[in-house]
């Protein structure tokens, strides 16, 4: 049990999580591929965690 993987609560998706963020949804995209933020698949849709994006404008790597 210790290699499940559990997603953190609220989700968001693309659209919202460029919003959020401040930058255009190819920039999202590219941050699931390069493993900068964690997604999920829910009903064919990619979801990301916002605990994984509010780490990711912590590290200061989005100025």
């Amino acid at each position: 049990m210790a290699d499940e993987k559990f997603v953190s609560l609220p989700l968001m998706s693309i659209a919202e999580a460029a919003k959020y963020l401040g930058v255009g949804r190819r920039i999202v995209y590219q941050l699931i591929e390069w493993g900068q933020v964690r997604a999920v698949r829910a009903n064919g849709t990619a979801m990301i965690e916002k605990t994984s994006l509010d780490e990711y404008r912590a590290s200061g790597k989005l100025n």
